[in-house]
């Protein structure tokens, strides 16, 4: 021990001395060793080193609590009651003893924090929980808490969460029981830092501590003066946030206890602007919390009582009492004073305003709560005074219109601005005009105050608000007019004042967006002189009327000659440009001196340029609109943070389950696409006008350049202003990339950019002079904002790339070396504290992750281990320790290369994907080497922001890092998170940033070895802080971070084959870590855990602003699915058995729960269970059934409320195209009510089952709507009784509900009569029980003999439902390539496709005929199979579930390819009806295909050219000319589908060949072909193409009559126009070639217009051009129509006019029959054969009633015996529908007095709020309702007209 610490330790042991002098004397000692250098360097040493064996600091502070221990018993024994000199020597000797325990902290502590914590806080609690040794030192010990611990950070970080609690209650007691000496702003000052470090540090306060608070505010209303209050209530602020997120129900009860007394408070005590701006701040805070996002009801988040709803009255009174007073203030105060209320208070009025404005009271009467008396406020039932208060928008008019005094207007100006912008909907229709009106005759009186810019302000919010509201009334809308042109006009007159000229230019814009009036020429004069400069608010404005209105060409702007050349005439488009460019109209720019606005202001990124390059487009609005309609790239967007409260708000309304943003729709696999350009033309003299004013502006700024007085912003934004005018040409395709990097604009900016570099080397050696840092710094961030790295094409993109390229090398190296030298050069001491390093080697302490597990890497080291970054004393203003990321630790210097290393990596990770001029691997080494352990130092804070920002800048997604570098990057991260283990808030931002580094972790890459190294790195740091979250060493804050860095693993690696943590020596996946948070104890990161819950079951991959979804392995889904659930099941279980032990607790005791947070507690738990569910409903269709029946068991397991679910499922079920929340859950009925029965408990019976979540109110209901699902599952468990029971309930007979579902009984006992024995013997005992089951129907008792009947009777029906239970799995080798692992089953029971076969051949056994096969059963009555074919349709329309739809399809083929074996037999006659059945079954499905295939919609289209294939080859090989009238739809259908889906263009092509080629020689199909339009001129069809042209043309070439002829000779189906679309290419082909023959043409067709083949062809052209509507292909077809048309010219429609034949049906009935009712049975029976190939199955289903109908009339047979003699093959597909001659189907007569009287409705004849569809439907049906139609056979229309309107 050196002499000097032993004089030292010498000195200390004397302190302990006996006498009182002698202690006296080496107390003076002290102070001078503990002063000395020499001393203090070997304590510091000694401190460092962590021998015990050596004095040091901590050792002294023992000596030194010794002696305070000695010196206090002797002032305790001492005689109380002595002389004043006496009393005054004690007094003198304790305030010396502080002196010294302050002087010996600040000695020690001076160069970093020496001394232990733990020992500082044992000392400070053993004193102030002495009573005697409190008032004492109390006061003392205060301040050395909160200015030598509390805001020294190392200690804030070292404090654990008990002792937090402990200096909690010590201090809330003390300032509640206040001793006369103690200071109560500082205990309050205390309180609020020690409830911020609890907030930060741990997971926050108890709800018991709420306590406290509220017992403060009670002392305070008691209190005329309540010293340290504003801090008390900041301290409650920074608690409720914390609190609010887990308890939002007891902060509300607490604010509805505590808002009362406050608003005494505020009424009654006269308060200081600080106290108000707490007490604002705590109002809004809890309107937040009650109303996120200003909900206003409970159905939609908010949290609502009685008691709050009448605080909130009490609170609106109060503040129009407030900002009455504060006008009272203005308008009687001497001297100037702002007429502005401070935006908090205005903000807190419109929040309230908006939830007690009501349309339905204009006035209130409402209990003054915050006059009561103390007694009458404990007292709740006492009678409180009242008062009657005016609500509404009568209020706001009233306050507007009442006074002229400014100080009384602008408040309630404000007031309305707010209130109509945060809540458009606020303000009601009604009160438009009124408010209109108000602010109209206000906006005149300019010269009376300061008012006008918050009218102006006020008048663009209603004028946004109105844009936005579509309801209005024509008479409404013609007043508003009215006014807004009188508004228009004063604020037009008004431009030019400058003070006011951003919100003139504000509200002139928010007019033009709502297309409230028509601008005239006037406006644009604006924009072409000496009005206004260009500013921002002049540009949006402009920017808006260019969207929305045609510039004129020329406008007359009143400037004399000598201003414009006497022989040239400015276009209006050019004047614009030189006043945005020049603000000037002088042609002598280049000698000015003075810079154009346009260079030293910052405008919106590439609004000028959008506008500029729009200005030269001949087109200029559609240009405009093409740049508007590109989103925003991120990184341009994220100029404003939200507050931070917004995050929470967002969270209450996910608890309440009304925010659920995952149900987007998101394209499975989207492939994202940029808009491609419409193909703009431009005005080339308007484009070299911009070129020559461009590079005018830059040689300006060339010619002044000097590197000493040129400002480099200008430089920088004058290059990227030439820049951005290129990429803008770029993408709307003026002038391709290649020529813009050789224009003349380019070369000017890279000069301007080599300008700027030099200016930039100039700097490096000027690094400190302040105003070319701040000029520097501006800079950078402006070469930041022109670069992005979004993925999207767009200008932004092509105007970074461009600028990229200017950047040259020299440049980004000075950047580069400047960054170097700024990080290397630090102030010492630092501003705030001095910072050493605690260990005596760094690098020696540091982890090395090779060598050390995730466990040692965050171990807990002692207290005292490592330094933590920047110890700073007590700062101004400043509450508790700084963070180490606060800015305030920064100097203009560090700023600067923060900003200079954001640019340099924002300009590394873009290079990768553009052509630029320096080494981005060179820049990228330098930025890395600022890493290397040499240089950084994490202790500084520079250093720390510095690392933080190249990990958050420098991976890119889309253009990853070099492996290498990825590993250089992590290396100090495990080292950086030791260093700051402690510290929450760094630990979150590190989380937050490392995140970004995840997608660069990816394997792929050629280097192995440092992929696996950077992958260890980045997995043991995450281990780490898994492993501390297990053990409550992490806070909330940083879970959530942690979770969001697993997300972005699994989003890395689905299948977590490398995603794997390390802890304790064993390997947790992440895919199975990632549940668990799912059971976090804090609610919002378990809700952060359920809505990112699709991870584990959709490989997420982000592009850009697109999301690529893709399906997880079965395995893995259910796994997850498991997990999940359970971890979510396990938080509700705990918390379900604590309510159990509460309830015993409430009985035994019968007072309140001893747990209120329990509440709370239930009600997020059940929240995340219901929104994980949620999710993986939405996510998962493998899952689905199985997360929905886990709903069903949670309303009775874990007590969830049925209206959450349904709240959750009525928005599931919508986003997945449901109409009804019924229909969605029917679809599983019956899975749910089977696995229910299967749970084998006597609780799970069927009137047990929540049948609420189906929408029912009883069990009657339920049973009535859903039997025939219900039954069939009782039958199988021969729970007959229950049947029995279902039928008394509906009072229906049980018998004949057996009846009603006899077809789906079958469906469970058949099959495994069938099922060949396969040694299963589960299922044999299923057959054992479907035979018993069957043995019992058939027992007299039930249906007996009925049931052969039944069989027969049912045999379509029970088809149906057999095919209905087809599903095989993705493994069965039946249908491999048609079905996937991932299909999920069906209800059950399913089988696969041989199993139904098998069933099909036992039912044929089994009937009576013994016929073959059952299609020879079916064959007996031919109706069979259509009704069969269409309740199949029937079934995959009603469903918008894919998978669902290919299963039905699969069904579809597996009958049509039953039926197509046996087409040989004629089907009974129905052989015809079914091939076009199916043919136009398949093209309606092929039609419907989505843009890009993906798995399931990729193998439904695959089924359908399948079978396609097997309909054409049956229908060639069996059926002669079956397929003659079907070629051209089947191969116009097909053609598209060659280019458009190359997924299956030989499958498409092989067909395609088949039926062209390979039948060229078919005798039906060769004169087919010939009519066929010709294939395109692609390589692909060139085989197809030459066999189609030489049919056609075998004759000889065709003369252009002939192809107009052969174009007209098709006729084509009206659904299916894009058919015609070759046809329509090649029509305008042959018009384009054949011009002269086209001449005589239409000379003809003028002479004959009635004949004229001309006028024939454009009538075909206008009718194809109608059926395109609404129809695939429709913009395709336009198109081709638009063309042929434009190359036939101008036609004289007159001629057109007489075209309107009838229809051919109607000729051809007049030709062929005379009476009137076979002529409108054969042109009726036409449109209904038509009307059977349609796509909608609800109007072929229809069609099918009215044929039936009909063909079973007298009439219809009648007509049948006449027309069969005919050729025409019509009765040939309608045989399916004739029905016996027995007997003919009588029509009833309607017989009425007056048949028309009910048709004289004039709401009948004129629509009314319906569509147009709507309106004919009800019109045809009441015609044939009214009695007046005598046709029997437009009688039996009415079911078409009832689904159809017209056609």
């Amino acid at each position: 021990m050196s002499l000097v610490l032993n004089d030292l330790l010498i000195c200390c042991r004397h302190l302990e001395h006996d006498r009182a002098t002698e202690r006296r004397k080496e107390v003076e000692k002290f102070k001078r060793l503990i002063r000395d250098p020499e001393t203090v360097q070997h304590l510091d040493r000694h401190s460092d080193s962590k021998q015990g064996k050596y004095l040091n600091w901590d050792a002294v502070f023992r000596f030194l609590q010794k002696y305070i221990q000695k010196e206090t018993e002797c002032l305790k024994t001492a005689k109380p009651s002595v002389s004043a000199s006496t009393q005054a020597i004690r007094q003198k000797k304790m305030q010396e003893i502080n002196s010294l325990v302050k002087y010996f902290i600040k000695c020690a502590n001076k160069r970093a924090p020496r001394l232990k914590c733990q020992d500082l806080l044992n000392y400070i609690m053993d004193i102030m929980k002495d009573s005697w040794s409190g008032i004492i030192y109390g006061a003392d010990c205060s301040n050395i808490l909160l200015k030598d611990i509390l805001s020294v950070r190392k200690y804030w970080c070292e404090i654990s969460q008990q002792q937090w609690l402990e200096l909690f209650s010590v201090y809330f007691r003390l300032y509640l029981k206040p001793s006369q000496d103690i200071n109560r702003v500082l205990v309050a000052r205390i309180i609020e830092a020690v409830t911020k470090g609890n907030c930060s540090q741990t997971d926050g306060l108890n709800c018991r501590f709420l306590e406290y608070f509220s017992k403060a505010i009670q002392h305070a209303r008691q209190e005329k003066s309540s010293p340290g209050l504003n801090h008390i209530l900041a301290a409650l602020i920074i608690f409720l946030k914390t609190l609010a997120v887990n308890f939002r129900i007891q902060v509300c009860e607490l604010g509805d206890e505590i808002l009362p007394t406050l608003l005494y408070i505020w009424t009654q005590h006269r308060l200081n602007d600080s106290l108000k701006e707490v007490i604002i701040e705590l109002f809004q805070l809890q309107i937040y919390i009650h109303h996120p996002k200003g909900a206003k009801t409970q159905g939609k988040g908010s949290y609502e009582s009685r008691k709050w709803k009448n605080i909130l009255y009490n609170l609106y009174d109060m503040l129009v009492n407030e900002i009455s007073h504060i006008g009272s203030r203005g308008k009687y105060s001497s001297g100037s004073r702002n007429i502005a209320v401070k935006e908090n208070l205005i903000e807190l009025m419109a929040d309230v305003c908006h939830q007690v404005f009501n349309e339905d009271s204009r006035a209130l009467e409402i209990s003054l709560s915050y006059t009561t008396t103390q007694r009458e406020f404990s007292d709740y039932s006492a009678p409180c005074k009242k008062k009657k208060i005016e609500l509404g928008w009568e209020v706001i008019k009233d306050h507007l219109q009442k006074s002229q005094n400014d100080f009384d207007l602008v408040p309630w100006l404000q007031i309305a601005t707010q209130l109509i912008s945060k809540y458009p909907a606020s303000l009601p229709s009604y009160e438009l005009s009124p408010v209109l009106m108000i602010l109209y005759q206000l906006l005149p009186q300019q010269r009376h105050g300061e008012r006008t810019p918050y009218v102006l302000r006020c008048l663009t919010e209603v004028a946004l608000c109105q844009g936005k509201k579509s309801n209005l009334e024509s008479l409404q809308k013609s007043d508003l007019l009215k006014l807004w042109i009188k508004i228009w006009s004063i604020t037009f007159r008004g431009i030019t004042s400058e003070r006011i000229q951003a919100e003139n230019f504000g509200l002139l814009g928010a007019i033009i967006q709502g297309s409230l009036i028509e601008v005239d020429k006037e406006f644009w004069k604006l924009f072409t002189g000496s009005t206004c400069r260009p500013s921002c608010p002049a540009v949006c404005c402009l920017t808006v009327a260019l969207t929305i209105f045609v510039v004129p060409e020329t406008v007359n702007t009143g400037m004399d000659q000598n201003i414009c050349e006497v022989n040239r005439s400015f276009s209006l488009k050019e004047l614009i440009m030189k006043w945005l460019l020049f603000c000037q109209l002088e042609d002598d720019f280049e000698e000015s001196t003075e810079l154009p606005p346009i260079l030293h202001s910052n405008f919106p990124h590439l609004a000028l340029e959008k506008i500029l390059v729009s200005l030269t487009m001949k087109n200029c609005k559609a240009a405009m609109i093409f740049f508007q309609s590109m989103p925003e790239c991120e990184q341009h967007q994220k100029d404003e943070e939200e507050p931070s409260f917004t995050e929470v708000e967002e969270l209450f309304l996910q608890t309440t389950l009304d925010n659920m943003d995952f149900l987007t729709t998101v394209e499975e696999c989207a492939i994202e696409k940029h808009q491609s350009s419409p193909g703009f033309s431009v005005h080339q003299n308007l484009k070299v006008s911009l070129d020559h004013y461009l590079l005018g502006l830059a040689e300006q700024l060339l010619n002044n350049y000097s590197p000493e007085t040129t400002n480099s912003e200008t430089l920088v934004r004058c290059s990227s202003l030439l820049v951005g005018v290129l990429s803008c040409y770029c993408y709307v395709g003026i002038i391709a990339e290649e020529e813009a990097y050789e224009s003349e604009l380019f070369q000017k900016a890279k000069s301007l950019m080599q300008c700027a570099g030099e200016i930039i080397t100039l700097f490096k050696n000027k690094t400190n002079e302040e105003s070319r840092i701040v000029s520097v710094r501006n800079m950078m961030n402006l070469c930041t904002s022109c670069l992005c790295h979004c993925t999207q094409h767009s200008p932004n993109k092509i105007a970074s790339g461009f600028f990229l390229r200017l950047l040259t090398s020299k440049l980004m190296n000075d950047i580069a070396d400047i960054c170097r030298s700024l990080a290397s050069f630090i102030k010492k001491p630092f501003e705030y504290g001095e910072i050493e390093s605690v260990e005596e080697d760094t690098d020696e302490n540091r982890m090395d992750i090779e060598d050390q597990s995730s466990m040692n890497l965050f171990n807990d080291y002692p207290v005292d281990s490592v330094s933590d970054a920047n110890e700073s004393g007590e700062s101004q203003g400043i509450i508790g320790a700084m963070n180490p990321l606060a800015e305030e630790h920064l100097s203009k210097q560090d700023l600067l290369l923060l900003d200079m290393l954001k640019f340099l990596c924002i300009c590394v990770t873009t290079a990768q994907a553009n052509t630029v001029s320096f080494r981005a691997a060179d820049i990228r080494r330098k930025l890395l080497m600022l890493i290397d352990s040499s240089m950084l130092d994490p202790t500084k804070s520079l250093h720390l922001h510095m690392y933080l920002v190249l990990l958050k800048e420098l991976p890119g997604e889309e253009y990853p890092l070099p492996m290498e570098d990825v590993v250089e990057l992590l290396k100090p991260l495990s080292s950086v998170c030791s260093l700051y283990r402690r510290d929450q808030d760094v630990c979150k931002t590190i989380l937050n940033h490392v995140v970004h580094v995840v997608m660069n972790l990816c394997p792929g890459s050629m280097d192995p070895e440092n992929t696996s190294d950077a992958q260890g790195q980045f997995l043991t740091v995450i281990g780490a802080f898994w492993h501390l979250t297990n053990e409550g060493k992490c806070i909330f804050s940083v879970r959530m971070a942690l979770v969001k860095c697993l997300k972005t693993l699994l989003e890395a690696d689905p299948y977590s084959k490398w995603a794997i943590l390390n802890v304790m020596g064993k390997d947790f996946p992440v895919n199975e870590v990632f549940p668990q948070f799912l059971a976090d104890n804090h609610h919002q990161v378990r809700m952060l855990a359920a809505v990112s819950i699709n991870r584990l079951f959709q490989d997420v991959k982000q592009r850009g602003s697109s999301t690529l979804l893709k399906a997880l392995p079965l395995k893995l889904q259910q796994t997850a699915f498991e997990n999940a659930y359970s971890k979510a099941q396990e938080g509700m279980k705990e918390v379900v058995i604590s309510v159990m032990h509460i309830c015993c607790y409430h009985v035994l005791a019968s007072h309140r729960a001893a747990n209120p947070e329990l509440l709370d507690e239930i009600y997020n738990r059940k929240s995340v269970l219901l929104m994980m569910i949620a999710v993986v409903l939405y996510c998962s269709p493998i899952c689905e059934k199985q997360a929905l029946f886990a709903l069903c068991k949670s309303v009775k397991e874990n007590g969830l409320e049925p209206y959450l679910i349904k709240k959750v499922l009525e928005k599931v079920s919508e986003t997945f195209g449901y109409r009804r929340l019924e229909d969605f859950m029917a679809s599983h009925l019956d899975y749910l009510v089977l696995e229910w029965l299967n749970l084998q408990d006597s609780e799970y019976n069927l009137s047990s089952f929540p049948f609420i979540l189906l929408n029912y109110t009883n069990v009657e209901d339920f049973y009535r709507s859903c039997y025939k699902v219900l039954i069939p599952h009782l039958v199988i468990r021969s729970h007959f009784d229950e049947v029995k029971s279902i039928a008394d309930q509906i009072q229906e007979d049980w018998k004949s509900l057996l009846t009603d579902c006899f077809p789906k009984i079958l469906v469970n006992i058949l099959p495994y009569f069938a099922y060949e024995g396969t040694g299963d013997s589960g299922m044999a005992q299923q057959r054992e029980t479907a035979t018993k089951v069957y043995d019992m129907l058939k027992d007299e008792n039930i249906l007996g003999k009925q049931i052969d009947h039944l069989f027969i009777s049912n045999l379509p029906e029970i088809v149906v439902e057999l095919l209905m239970t087809f599903h095989e799995p993705g493994t069965s080798g039946t249908s491999q390539g048609t079905s996937g692992d991932l299909d999920p089953a069906p209800n059950p029971p399913h089988f696969p496709s041989h199993v139904i076969k098998a069933t099909f051949a036992y039912i044929s056994n089994c009937h009576k005929t013994k016929l073959k096969s059952i299609l020879e059963i079916l064959s007996k009555s031919p109706d069979s199979y259509q009704k069969i074919l269409l309740a199949i349709c029937q079934q995959a329309a009603e469903t918008n579930n894919i998978y669902k739809k290919h299963r039905i399809l699969k069904i579809y083929h597996l009958f049509v390819s039953l039926l197509l074996k046996d087409i040989k037999s004629g089907l009974g006659g129905a052989w015809a009806f079914v091939l076009r059945d199916v043919i136009y079954t398949l093209i309606h499905t092929i039609n419907k295909r989505p843009s890009r295939f993906m798995d399931v919609s990729l193998r439904s289209f695959s089924l359908c050219c399948d079978l396609l294939s097997r309909v054409c080859h049956t229908a060639v090989t069996y059926c002669k000319d079956a397929l003659e009238n079907h070629l051209h739809v089947i191969v116009g259908t097909l053609i598209p589908l060659v280019d458009d889906q190359m997924e299956v263009q030989e499958q498409v092509l092989d067909l395609l060949k088949y039926l062209v080629i390979d039948n060229k020689d078919n005798e039906n199909l060769y004169m087919t072909i010939k009519l066929l339009d010709p294939f395109p001129d692609h390589v692909v069809f060139k085989d197809l193409h030459i066999t189609q042209q030489k049919i056609k043309y075998s004759r000889g070439p065709f003369s252009l009559l002939e192809e107009i002829n052969h174009f007209l000779s098709v006729s084509v189906y009206g659904a299916l126009p894009l058919t015609r679309l070759e046809g329509l290419k090649d029509l305008r082909r042959q018009l384009e070639q054949h011009k002269d023959q086209m001449m005589d043409l239409m000379r003809a067709s003028q002479d004959n217009p009635q004949d004229g083949i001309m006028v024939k062809l454009v009538v075909s052209l206008l009718q194809l051009s109608k059926m395109a509507i609404n129809h695939t292909g429709e913009r395709e077809v336009l198109e081709a129509v638009g063309s042929c048309l434009g190359e036939v010219g101008p036609i004289d429609f007159s001629t057109i006019a007489i075209q309107h034949n009838r229809d051919k049906s109607y000729i051809k009935a007049l030709e062929l029959f005379e009476d009137k009712e076979l002529q409108w049975t054969f042109i009726m029976l036409n449109y209904l054969n038509n009307t059977l190939v349609e796509d909608c199955v609800n109007v072929r289903s229809a069609a099918v009633i009215c044929l039936k109908s009909i063909l079973a009339t007298k009439t219809g047979h009648h007509f049948w015996e006449i027309y069969k003699t005919t050729t025409d093959p019509m009765l040939i597909y309608l045989q399916p529908f004739r029905t016996s001659r027995k007997k003919f189907l009588e029509v009833p007569r309607l017989d009425r007095e007056n048949p028309l009287e009910g048709l004289d409705d004039t709401s009948l004849w004129i629509p009314q709020s319906e569509n147009h569809d709507v309106w004919i439907k009800t019109l045809t049906c009441a015609v044939l309702d009214s009695g007046g139609i005598q046709s029997e056979i437009l009688q039996l229309l009415k079911p078409l007209c009832e689904v159809r309107g017209e056609k």
